[in-house]
């Protein structure tokens, strides 16, 4: 009885085989040949089955031969590496930009978002994307976030008491960054806290075209000021529309490596910022709209400048269109 389990076990196992053969993958073929081998072996004194086990493992030996010739001409270390693929993408991707150019040269209606969505594509291609904060709304597709230089700063545009983003970053990154919070409304006690702990400062503060200290009025730059910080490495905003109108006047005198924009508005205007962010050097490596609404829309952007620091590889540029 125990030699016709041995026999049904070596029968699965080159079925397995068989499989593995023609998926065209390899999985770990030579320790399973070692292995099968040695399982006849412990098995071979029983006269009785011999003649068998020989058949199989004859069987099994061509089987394995075949498979060795298949990952010779198919398998790893022939045919196109990773990096003649993503040459083979990028081609195709800057073939397509003149395209994706004209089309967002075409939106003039603020319901247009099938153009809009339908032209967005990255730039850049960052093999360490990641998605910090919750899953759902509030969360934001950041590069690389373990290459951020220890000590550089973060700015977040509007905290609305919803740090989740900036807790799982610093808790990512060891506490690498030194984070500055804004928003329109204080931030309750447990808010403030819990941002204090994670080397982060907060204040009242409603993002503006102008600074009015007695409203809480405030341009980026100055509160850039107000802290004495001279640069931001992360900068990240969801401030409901104040982007249209406050974020390149602070771009045009910073340049950030990373953007996390929530983009409020209808498909023109996002259109025009988006060209006016890619005049200024910063190239898309992803976009996600809002589950909500159409009209609003999660752009993340790296600095030409900051490319190869983060890891990311261009692909092709389409933002930086002329109307």
């Amino acid at each position: 009885m125990a030699n016709q389990f041995i026999i049904l076990a070596i029968v699965i196992v080159i079925t397995l085989l068989n499989f593995m053969l023609w998926s065209g993958n390899s999985y770990g073929s030579t320790q399973l040949t070692e292995f099968y081998t040695s399982l006849l072996d412990r098995n071979s004194n029983n006269n009785s089955v011999d003649q068998q086990l020989a058949q199989i493992r004859s069987q099994l030996d061509a089987e394995m031969e075949i498979l060795r010739n298949f990952e010779s001409k198919f398998g790893q270390g022939a045919g196109d590496s990773f990096e003649q693929h993503f040459e083979k993408m990028k081609a195709f991707s800057i073939a397509q930009a003149p395209l994706r150019k004209r089309t967002l040269a075409q939106i003039f209606k603020p319901t247009e978002f099938y153009l809009l969505y339908g032209a967005m594509g990255p730039e850049v291609f960052c093999p360490e994307k990641v998605r910090i904060g919750t899953v759902g709304d509030g969360g934001k597709w950041v590069c690389n976030p373990w290459k951020c230089p220890n000590n550089s700063v973060m700015f977040s545009l509007g905290l609305n008491n919803w740090i989740t983003f900036e807790e799982e970053w610093q808790k990512l990154t060891d506490n690498r960054n030194i984070l500055y919070g804004f928003d329109a409304a204080d931030q309750n006690d447990r808010t403030r806290q819990t941002y204090s702990k994670i080397r982060g400062t907060s204040k009242k503060a409603l993002i503006s075209v102008a600074t009015d200290p007695a409203t809480s009025k405030y341009t980026i730059d100055d509160l850039a000021k107000h802290f004495n910080v001279s640069n931001i490495e992360i900068l990240k905003i969801d401030i409901e529309g104040a982007e249209l109108t406050c974020l390149i006047p602070f771009l045009e005198k910073y340049e950030v490596c990373q953007i996390y924009l929530e983009l409020h508005g209808g498909a023109q205007e996002h259109a025009k910022l988006l060209r006016e962010i890619g005049h200024l050097n910063y190239r898309l490596f992803s976009y996600e709209v809002n589950g909500f609404e159409l009209k609003a829309c999660e752009y993340s952007f790296i600095h030409e400048k900051c490319v190869e620091k983060y890891g990311g590889m261009r692909i092709a540029n389409y933002l930086d269109y002329r109307n």
